[in-house]
């Protein structure tokens, strides 16, 4: 992960958090749902908030729910229950002067028939953008998406990559208050992502809000200010990525070493009270000088073992704690039992 990056979006997110219901709201769901069939709902009581330049994920699996959601969130699907409250308005009653101020990049491709370079200057001018400020938007966006050397194509000859660019880079051309994002770096490269990714944080750093779905988790743990889970059609957890990973981390690797080899009793002694004081405790290498192992509570087994080497008067040379990733979190989360919660949803704590 972007150590900047990163950075940047926790201390936003703090802001985010502190401001609390002063922080002004532009999408607000409420107990939204969707059914394709009576009685067969795709989404159910979904309820969250994306606030001015907030980044806001949705993750979950195929068939989750999450491309429906974007769907109804844009008014593309009329709600089958409940309702959203977009820029002050209820989503049922919206239409031309709010979805002008809408972005959306969907999975489904969308190209016409002129030059990748007319396309990105029409699309502007349809939206009233200037036409000098088209034209050096374009070139940024030519730039930013690496376009250059296909400008002169259509789309349609473009790969499957360069399409992709495109159709992001399209919808960047025009501005607009609220972005939506159904997987849009797929097929991309690392790098191109990255760049793309830094790009929207800047965006949204100027407040652009973005609501982001991504198969991608580290993806969202970059970007992302909150994140919300989506399993079966419902919200099964939101907060900040930190919260998330908190709560659903599970077990964490340790690794320890000592200043000299342990004799085979100080092994089976350490051994002992990792097992007593551990949760979901289990070693994965054992050796003379040093100890690693998973466990559900890595930060008390930490101090363990600090304890433990002070009573032999045993130094320790160095111990460290790999931090759970959101990959690892949302895993725990969505293959969870959620038969002790008939809502199908878990609150942050």
């Amino acid at each position: 992960m972007d150590p900047i990056l990163s950075s940047a979006r926790d201390e936003e997110a703090g802001a985010l958090a502190a401001t609390g219901s002063s922080r002004e709201v532009i999408l607000r769901v409420e107990r939204l749902g969707y059914a394709y069939l009576p009685g067969r709902f795709a989404i159910r009581n979904l309820e969250f908030e994306v606030g001015r330049g907030e980044v806001f994920g949705l993750l979950g699996r195929n068939g989750a729910g999450k491309t429906t959601t974007v769907r109804v969130l844009t008014t593309l699907l009329p709600p089958t229950e409940g309702t959203a409250i977009l820029f002050g308005k209820d989503l049922r009653r919206c239409g031309r002067s709010e979805r002008a101020r809408l972005g959306v990049v969907l999975q489904a491709e969308s190209l016409d028939f002129v030059s990748v370079e007319r396309n990105l200057t029409l699309y502007a001018f349809l939206w009233g953008v200037p036409r000098e400020v088209a034209k050096s938007r374009a070139e940024e966006m030519l730039e930013l998406f690496e376009l250059g050397e296909v400008r002169g194509r259509k789309p349609w000859g473009l790969s499957g990559g360069e399409r992709r660019r495109f159709q992001v880079a399209r919808e960047l051309m025009h501005e607009m208050e609220l972005l939506f994002l159904d997987e849009p770096t797929v097929g991309l490269d690392a790098l191109t992502r990255k760049r793309i990714l830094e790009y929207l944080a800047r965006r949204a750093r100027h407040g652009l809000s973005i609501i982001f779905t991504t198969h991608i988790l580290q993806e969202a743990d970059l970007l992302c200010h909150r994140i919300g889970v989506l399993q079966n059609g419902r919200l099964r957890a939101h907060g900040p990525p930190a919260e998330i990973k908190r709560k659903y981390r599970g077990a964490r690797t340790v690794e320890a070493e000592f200043e000299r080899a342990l004799t085979a009793p100080e092994q089976h002694d350490l051994l002992a009270v990792l097992t007593r004081e551990g949760r979901g405790f289990v070693p994965a290498a054992v050796d003379d000088s040093s100890i690693v192992f998973r466990a559900d509570n890595a930060e008390d087994l930490v101090a363990a073992i600090s304890r433990w080497a002070h009573g032999l008067d045993l130094e320790v040379e160095r111990i460290s704690v790999r931090e759970a990733t959101l990959e690892e979190a949302f895993v725990n989360l969505v293959t969870d039992d959620a038969s002790s919660d008939p809502a199908g949803r878990a609150e942050l704590a």
